[in-house]
């Protein structure tokens, strides 16, 4: 675990146990805009900051005008022109803008080491904000209020090209129905092949109650990877750690041995009946209706929502009860994997005036402190919530009018809770969560992935990833043997272009890491 470690000695693990939570529901620390009065830098008279955006939604289309987005748009003195993409079909979306060169004037890229990002980048796509940003003191709350090692993320050849979002390191979480476990008389999970054992159990007693009950459904079923081996299954399995070749390069994490035994626990788990029949080729939005309308067992999300998904649950179940395990894998590791602080980046096309990138810029900066971190989690009081016993309490129109579109176009301040705190929650609800999670930050893999960078695996994946989806899908659905997919697997490490882009993704790593 020792990219996590490394990460973990960088990053201040706030201690948000019980009265920090209450804290948070209670107010805020008062932090001051750079701008001063919105987020131009000019006086609330000048024309509104005019931006056309492309960003995530993981809810339903916003009313731009409601209230809530209202308030925003006064607040920062901008006019937003946001094109919502479904987050299930925002990798699609994202790389068909790359390749028509058709840029809006800010695009959130969901990972910051991407391949298209990169070639992008390389064919000057993107605004270099080095010179924009320079020591940060025209921009202290991006400066103060980022994530530690935020910038160097988004850092590629020396320069910064990206905005980070601030996200805490403990964030996605595998959520399992408690009252399933209970109807069968067992007891949550503490090994992943207890995890299988229990899924395998909910499918063939088909505890859902409908036609099928089905066991995992994964929510990063994309173009590029299908195999529905997400993250924290990865990290349960160790495959999320630096691992070397013989030559001392870093592998590829999907190539790695303890990934191979990832992809051997699915097709374990897929022989039983522990995953849908065509999991491979299900949607995420599919996915999260699956789940959220209690047709499956388990599903990886952010933590928050665990209280969300079973309150949809309850609509159908009443008894529903959603919780979060953490199993460990074979060699004693969680399946728990870490966030690097940061979840993507905002890119501004190079299209975009000078003199515009520094209002952007300025925009960033006012919406990155902790006061409208509490606006776009709240809301305004007296509209969107009550303060109540000194807890704010969420109304009908916050619940209605704020979700988490309004988290899509601000970098957001770091802090470690907020990923693991529903509002619509009770105060005890989310107490009992935190003190749940809190060992995650000590216990879980950050995956090196998410940020090194090799030029020549940029111009060589591309080419062998398809195929490597297809044959891994196989092997999870017994079309192929494990036998013919490790040697497929040694074929890829052992061809010289991917042994180059080991030899340069160490050279980064280390890179990144000196001090």
């Amino acid at each position: 675990m020792g990219t996590a470690k490394k990460v973990l000695n960088t990053l201040t693990v706030l201690a948000l146990a019980g009265g920090m939570l209450a804290g948070c529901s209670g107010g805020s620390s008062s932090t001051t805009s750079s701008s001063g009065t919105n987020a131009s830098g000019t006086s609330s008279s000048s024309p509104p900051l005019k931006m056309k955006m492309v960003l995530p939604l993981f809810e339903n289309v916003p009313d731009m005008h409601n209230t809530f987005w209202t308030a925003f748009q006064k607040k920062t003195n901008t006019q937003l022109d946001i094109e919502w993409v479904p987050n299930g079909d925002y990798t699609t979306k994202f790389n068909l803008i790359l390749s028509s060169g058709n840029l809006p004037e800010v695009l959130w890229a969901p990972n910051v080491s991407d391949a298209n990002l990169i070639q992008a980048i390389n064919s000057g796509a993107f605004w270099d904000l080095t010179p924009f940003l320079g020591d940060m003191s025209k921009y202290p709350n991006l400066r103060d209020h980022s994530a530690p090692n935020a910038y160097r993320y988004t850092t590629y050849k020396g320069k910064i090209y990206g905005v980070p979002r601030n996200r805490p390191i403990i964030d996605q979480g595998i959520l399992l129905r408690k009252d399933w476990l209970d109807k069968l008389g067992l007891q949550p999970p503490t090994t992943m092949d207890e995890l299988a054992n229990d899924l395998v159990a909910m499918g063939q007693n088909n505890v859902s109650g409908g036609q099928t009950t089905d066991g995992y459904v994964s929510n990063y079923i994309t173009s590029t990877d299908s195999t529905g081996i997400d993250s924290n299954i990865a990290a349960g399995f160790g495959a999320l750690n630096p691992t070397l070749n013989n030559e001392g390069g870093m592998m590829y994490y999907k190539l790695t041995p303890a990934y191979v035994q990832a992809v051997e626990w699915m097709r374990n788990l897929y022989a039983r009946g522990g995953l849908p029949k065509e999991f491979s080729a299900i949607k995420q939005t599919q996915s999260e209706e699956l789940y959220s309308t209690g047709q499956a067992a388990a599903y990886q999300r952010n933590i928050w929502r665990a209280y969300e998904f079973q309150q949809s649950i309850k609509k159908v179940q009443p008894n529903a009860q959603v919780i979060v395990v953490d199993p460990k894998g074979p060699s004693g590791q969680y399946a728990i994997n870490l966030g690097t602080g940061i979840y993507g980046a905002f890119y501004i096309s190079s299209k975009v005036p000078k003199d515009k990138v520094e209002q952007i810029l300025k925009y960033f900066d006012f919406t990155n402190t902790d006061d409208f971190f509490n606006f776009i989690f709240f809301g305004q009081e007296g509209i969107d919530y009550n303060v109540v016993n000194g807890e704010k309490v969420m109304t009908d129109v916050g619940n209605k009018e704020i979700g988490t579109s309004g988290q899509q176009p601000v970098p957001l301040t770091f802090n470690q809770w907020w990923k693991s705190y529903d509002a619509a929650a009770p105060k005890a609800y989310n107490d009992a969560i935190w003190q749940q999670v809190q060992h995650f930050s000590q216990d879980g893999t950050v995956n090196p992935f998410d940020y090194v960078v090799s030029d020549t695996w940029v111009n060589t994946w591309p080419k062998y990833n398809s195929d490597w989806n297809t044959k891994t899908v196989e092997a999870i659905v017994g079309k192929i043997s494990m036998d013919d997919y490790k040697k497929y697997v040694d074929s890829l490490n052992n061809n010289p272009d991917f042994k180059k882009a080991y030899q340069e993704f160490k050279q980064f790593y280390d890179q990144f890491w000196k001090k």
